[in-house]
């Protein structure tokens, strides 16, 4: 009997598990089938219009989510050596939303000159899971564009008498290409922007019309008052020059919005809040504020500063709220962007050994080329 009961327990295990489907992840996708664009443009770097490109069929064949780029070449260009590659909107929709400054970026690397057409070719690449394939479709858009500078620098300075408040010649920081940023005070007085750091050199910048021109000439500005520089951007893809006045720069807790430390402006790009004491959000430290519903120690924050007196977040560039650094960290670890404020989007974790310490915390807007913060002088 034990036997028989022995045999079904063996037949009911063997059947069960023969019975199991096995489920595996599915990576295949296939490319899109059409792609769309306008057969033309004419630029106008000032324009708000946007010009988008798009494409249809492909995808997954489970439904699930297939990441696209768009290759940009010059009309005889080679798709393994674009001279340019976007992601789509989103990084997953089958389109992607263009404006006219950043097309004619674009049709300035093809080789498209200020005042005349020419053709700039696209196709799509698809991926899903590491594996990438190239669409074998193309499509070509004829590009004229207008009036602009073609000898973007790879350099900007700023000269002038409003430049005098901390002295001319100071570099800006080049964020992305033909786009340059500085933060500074202001004296009454006029500046301009040059290529080199000799004001007798190169090639000189300014604004006619609202637009930025080439060629000696200046821009009149008026005096920045205490703790208020102002970040001046300067933009070749869309010929503008922007000044915006940055105020109430603070260090604060993500998680109760306490401030650690309030930056003041000191010269040459540099904010800092000295002999600051760190204190980890802990429930066992009423002092540290900690909100009802935390349940770990909290070390979590980020930077909150008024542009134009809206407040805007300085944070982490990809917005992961990494374990806590060990101190060997590359300086790109605090290398700062800047993104509309939400509560846990962008936060670093600070060093464990920070807490219960005193130290000085610097922001740098332009230092090897980059904007970053650092906790120095830790004691």
């Amino acid at each position: 009997m034990k036997r028989i009961h022995l045999f079904y327990f063996v037949l009911t295990i063997l059947c069960t598990f023969s019975c199991v489907e096995k489920y595996e992840y599915d990576t295949t996708f296939s490319l899109p089938t059409a792609l769309s664009s306008p057969a033309s443009v004419t630029l106008d770097v000032t324009s708000l219009e946007t010009i988008v490109l798009e494409w249809s069929g492909g995808g997954a064949t489970d439904g699930s989510i297939v990441q696209y780029e768009v290759l940009f070449v010059a009309e005889n260009g080679n798709f393994d050596n674009p001279i340019q590659t976007m992601p789509s909107d989103l990084g997953a929709l089958p389109k992607l939303t263009l404006s006219h400054a950043q097309l004619n970026a674009i049709a300035r690397r093809a080789g498209i000159t200020t005042m005349q057409t020419g053709v700039v070719k696209w196709t799509v690449t698809a991926s899903k899971a590491g594996d990438v394939k190239r669409a074998e479709i193309t499509k070509t858009i004829s590009v004229t564009r207008g009036e602009g500078i073609d000898n973007i620098p790879e350099t900007l300075y700023l000269f002038g008498s409003g430049a005098a408040a901390e002295g001319e010649a100071r570099a800006f920081r080049r964020a992305e290409e033909g786009v340059f940023h500085i933060y500074t005070n202001l004296a009454d007085g006029d500046i301009h922007f040059r290529n080199t750091p000799n004001n007798a050199t190169g090639f000189s910048y300014f604004v006619v019309n609202g637009k930025l021109t080439e060629g000696n000439g200046n821009i009149a500005v008026q005096a920045t008052v205490a703790n208020t520089p102002v970040r001046i951007k300067v933009d070749f893809n869309a010929l503008t020059v922007t000044m915006q006045t940055i105020s109430n720069v603070r260090c604060i807790w993500g998680a109760n919005y306490d401030v650690i430390g309030a930056m003041t402006y000191v010269s040459n790009g540099i904010f800092r809040a000295d002999n600051r004491e760190i204190r980890f959000i802990d429930q066992s430290r009423p002092e540290t504020n900690p909100p009802s519903w935390l349940g770990w120690i909290e070390e979590r924050y980020y930077f909150i500063v008024a542009i134009d007196g809206t407040d805007h977040c300085w944070g982490r560039m990809d917005g992961i709220s990494i374990e806590r650094p060990l101190g060997n960290e590359p300086v790109e670890f605090y290398e700062i962007g800047e993104f509309a404020w939400s509560q846990w989007d962008h936060l670093w974790k600070m060093n464990g050994d920070l807490d219960l310490k005193h130290c000085d915390i610097i922001i740098y807007t332009n230092n090897n080329g980059k904007m970053f913060h650092t906790f120095t002088n830790i004691r």
